[in-house]
């Protein structure tokens, strides 16, 4: 009966290992998702200071051309956090 008990206690305790193995993995994903929309958070706010800044210092007849080059920058921000976002969900679904 004795050594019943003692596999379970070693059962527990393995089982306790791995949950704790697991949410090590889950706060560290969670530490890189921060650090990554933070980043992305980042270079959204100097594109909308970009273009607040184009607006302010052109022309009328400047606009249009600033505003098309602001589009294509945003366009490709977007892009990128697209793709971000589609290899962080591999890189997580790999992990778990």
């Amino acid at each position: 009966m004795t050594v019943f008990y003692a596999f379970i206690i070693i059962g527990i305790n393995l089982l306790a290992l791995l949950a704790y193995r697991k949410l090590g993995l889950l706060r560290s994903i969670s530490q890189i998702q921060a650090e990554v929309e933070l980043e992305m958070h980042s270079r959204a706010h100097k594109l909308l200071v970009q273009r607040d800044q184009l607006e302010v210092g052109l022309v009328k007849e400047a606009v249009d051309e600033a505003d098309e080059k602001w589009k294509g920058d945003l366009a490709e921000y977007m892009e990128e956090f697209e793709q971000e976002a589609l290899l962080r969900s591999k890189k997580r679904l790999n992990r778990v």
